[in-house]
């Protein structure tokens, strides 16, 4: 039997282990959680930054507290085109942005024209089969972030101040374009391709130095343009994005491995949550079109054959173009082509 002399051995010593716990009010279980940085472009108020919001309140949930997503909006830490190379290099833990660097982006580069698909739904699926399909080169051009999810946004069109109907109009029009493969395709429909950013060509549009051009429809919400732009082709030009969610490698790998089933069980909610506010921008700038007294053009018949016809030669040019450097190009492009039409019928 254990002496009372012994017993208060014992009890001092728990006391004096136990103390500055309950000192403090400390327990492991209220530690001061892991925090992780998150930088993105868009504004406080938009429905990106409420995306990652309940992403990140998703994170801290399922990680009992342990785990916060501090979230830095409208370029605060890094402006959008840094955001991919600050993951990558440890300025952020996190990233929400679209790649501009072509830099070993060579087939994610040019998905924004070769992507045929008709929505960011049918998009999104596209994204995880090419992805199926192409393992090897998809996670080659990834290797140097964690991929959390990638998200379509939406479709490319053409635009102008002046009629596109018939599609014979678009000659002579000096039409803005972002890509070669988009000018190429201006200029086989007859029209004169003006290379130019997004801010230049809302200014070329005020002076008049371009008559429209490839855009994304948000862009004709986003800056007002449906007083300015008359007429629009409903027939995309390809899907915008990838938009990435992306993770920085040693910022995941110092994570207690619970920790890390939270960040992984995220990402399917994640996408779908990034997938269902691209469809619904989409609605909403389709009112806008039809709100602004817009042209919507839907071609039909040989015009459409046309249209598509130009389409699919670039679109198979950008794969040749691939596949001279070393990439499955002509094998990506068809594969895209025919998913689509799986899913068109």
């Amino acid at each position: 039997m254990m002496s009372f002399k012994v017993c208060l051995h014992v009890l001092g010593f728990i006391t004096v282990i136990l103390l500055p716990s309950i000192a403090t009010g400390q327990t492991k279980t209220d530690a001061k959680p892991i925090e992780l940085r998150l930088a993105h472009m868009m504004p406080a108020s938009s429905p990106h930054h409420r995306h990652l919001e309940n992403w990140a309140a998703k994170i801290a949930a399922d990680s009992g507290g342990r785990l916060k997503v501090r979230i830095f909006p409208a370029n605060t830490l890094l402006p959008g085109p840094e955001i991919y190379d600050g993951v990558k290099n440890g300025a952020v833990d996190l990233g929400y942005s679209w790649r501009y660097k072509p830099t070993g982006f060579d087939i994610g580069g040019k998905f924004a024209f070769i992507l045929n698909a008709p929505d960011t739904v049918t998009g999104g699926v596209l994204y995880d089969e090419i992805w199926a399909k192409f393992p090897r080169e998809m996670e080659n051009e990834w290797k140097d972030v964690k991929v959390l999810y990638l998200v379509p946004s939406v479709p490319n069109y053409l635009a102008s101040t002046k009629s596109l109907s018939p599609l014979d109009s678009i000659k002579g029009q000096q039409l803005r374009v972002a890509s070669n493969e988009l000018g190429t395709f201006v200029r086989q429909l007859g029209g004169t391709p003006a290379f130019m950013s997004h801010s230049d060509f809302i200014i070329g549009l005020d002076k008049g130095t371009v008559n429209g051009g490839g855009l994304l429809s948000v862009m004709v919400v986003d800056y007002k343009l449906g007083g300015k732009l008359k007429s629009i082709i409903m027939d995309p030009v390809g899907l915008a994005g990838p938009v990435f969610l992306a993770m920085n490698k040693d910022s995941y790998s110092k994570l207690p491995d619970d920790l890390k089933n939270v960040i992984d069980k995220s990402c399917e909610q994640g996408k779908k949550d990034g997938i269902k506010y691209f469809a619904a921008l989409q609605e909403e700038t389709t009112k806008y079109f039809k709100a602004s007294n817009m042209e919507m053009i839907y071609l039909k018949g040989a015009e459409k054959q046309m249209f598509e016809e130009v389409y699919a030669s670039v679109r198979q040019q950008v794969g040749k173009d691939l596949d001279a450097k070393g990439y499955p190009g002509t094998e990506i492009v068809r594969f895209i082509t025919e998913r689509v039409k799986h899913y068109s019928r």
